[in-house]
Parts: structure tokens; C-alpha cells; sequence
């Protein structure tokens, strides 16, 4: 499992005294099972807390991609928790809506954008490719009613930004026309944002911005960094109890196992 180069890690200070002690009781392997189990149990409020604050967007990826991970260390007795999302690369995955983006949940490249957010970026690429245009009834502002025929139209010839390639196709849906005299006429998608998009310049424009996403993304909470703010006191207060559960036995055991050899 990778972070994706998000890393949020904590030391608890009262931890150190009970694992200290464990060590002074129990072999290095013991005392790694000791720590596996009981950040099992702890890391789990971060891990279901993760899961709620993923947005589920329009491929599902990166919800799909929330994973846990308890890592041992039997040569020194330690023991880590890892709470993320699943490393994002090339396993099987199939289409997510007909385009190229894939759906798994080894898919969740977008994580640090929205962890950390993005700056605005421009689209500088003019699109000038030819369609066909299908067949098609069209009302003027007058109210007269023609019939267009199906032509290849030369291209749009402006800076365009779609979802087209990436998440598949889309339909337009009509919109009202803008006032005589104005452009800019409004464009809505079917299916609608997040699941397609689509954005043109207007004429003599060069470039097309693409406005920065704060860190979080809409609801301005990084759900990573979110995640552990508001579980870490309980992950603390899990441990404290299994580890110090643990030790507790461990001296009752032994003070049983040395009463035995007194007698």
C-alpha cells in the first residue's frame, strides 16, 4: 500500500514505557504478534472514518482504493499501522464509463490532488478536428422551424476541454440561448459534473483555464489528513488498553508462575 508520498505519522509518547516493558518480558517475535494485533483493533476508527470522508466520484477509484495494513517486525519486536490508499498502478482494471480512465482499486491516482489540492492549468491545444454532424431540427429566435441535413462540419477550431476521452461519451443537453448579441452560451452535460465535463474558449481565445481545486477538494477537508485529526485520540486510547491489557497478564502470569516455584 502507498500514500502516494502523503505520509502523516504520530509517536505517542505514553507508548513508549508499554512497549518498553513488553520488550523486558517478551521475546522480540512475542512482543511484534503483541503490537500486531493491538493496532489492528486501534487503526480501525481511522480506517472506517477514511472510508466516510472519500468522496465517491464518478469512476468510484479512489473510494475503492481506502485500504489498512499492519506491518511486523519480528527482528526487533516493533510493529506499524498503515491506513491509505491502495498503490496506484497497472492491475487488471476495465473501463470505468466507455473511456480510457479504468476502474479498481489500484486506480486511485487522484489522492494527493486531493489531499493536497491543484493550481490552475490552462489548455493551450486548438481543436480542429472534423465531425459529422448528424441530421437535425433547428428553431431559430424567429420561431421558423428547418430541417438540417447531416453534414461534415471543418471543426470547431477553438481550445476545448472534455471528458470525452478519458471517462466516455456524453450527451448535451439544450439549454437556454444567451441574449441577442451575446456569447457564451451555457453548456450542460448528460450524464452532469463530476461524471463528464466539457468546456470551450471563446472565439480568438488561445488558451482555456482550469481553475485550481483547494486542498480537499469541494468540501475543503483532506480526507487523509482529516482522517487522523479526528481519530488519533482514539487510536491512542486503543492501543494504551490493549497493550497495557496485555502486560497486565503477563505480570499476573508471572507472579502465579513465581508463587509455584516458591512453594
Amino acid at each position: 500500500m502507498s500514500t502516494a508520498g502523503i505520509v502523516i505519522s504520530a509517536e505517542i509518547a505514553e507508548l513508549r514505557g508499554l512497549q518498553e516493558a513488553l520488550g523486558q518480558i517478551f521475546t522480540p517475535k512475542e512482543k511484534t504478534e503483541i503490537l500486531k494485533k493491538a493496532l489492528e483493533k486501534a487503526i480501525e476508527p481511522m480506517f472506517l472514518r477514511l472510508k466516510q470522508l472519500t468522496p465517491l466520484g464518478p469512476t468510484g477509484n479512489l473510494q475503492r482504493a481506502v485500504a489498512k495494513k499492519i506491518q511486523g517486525y519480528a527482528k526487533d519486536g516493533n510493529a506499524v499501522g498503515l491506513v491509505g490508499y491502495t498503490q496506484a498502478a497497472k492491475g487488471n482494471a476495465r473501463s470505468a464509463r466507455g473511456g480510457s480512465i479504468k476502474a479498481g482499486k489500484d486506480r486511485g491516482f487522484h489522492q494527493w490532488w486531493l489531499e493536497k489540492g491543484t493550481k490552475e492549468r490552462f489548455v493551450t491545444t486548438l481543436s480542429n478536428t472534423p465531425y459529422q454532424r448528424r441530421p437535425h431540427t433547428r428553431v431559430t429566435r424567429s420561431g421558423t422551424v428547418a430541417d438540417v441535413r447531416g453534414h461534415q462540419v471543418s471543426g470547431q477550431n477553438a481550445v476545448i476541454a472534455s471528458s470525452f476521452n478519458e471517462l466516455g461519451p456524453f450527451k448535451f443537453q439544450k439549454t437556454a440561448r444567451p441574449p441577442r448579441g451575446e456569447d457564451g452560451q451555457r453548456v450542460q452535460t448528460d450524464p452532469a459534473l463530476p461524471r463528464a465535463f466539457f468546456m470551450k474558449g471563446k472565439k480568438g481565445e488561445s488558451a482555456l483555464r482550469i481553475q485550481p481545486m483547494q486542498v480537499g477538494g469541494s468540501t475543503g477537508q483532506p480526507p487523509l489528513q482529516t482522517a487522523w485529526d479526528q481519530s488519533q485520540a482514539t487510536v491512542a486510547e486503543i492501543l494504551q488498553r490493549e497493550l497495557r491489557l496485555t502486560l497486565s497478564q503477563a505480570l499476573d502470569a508471572l507472579g502465579k508462575f513465581s508463587g509455584t516455584l516458591s512453594d
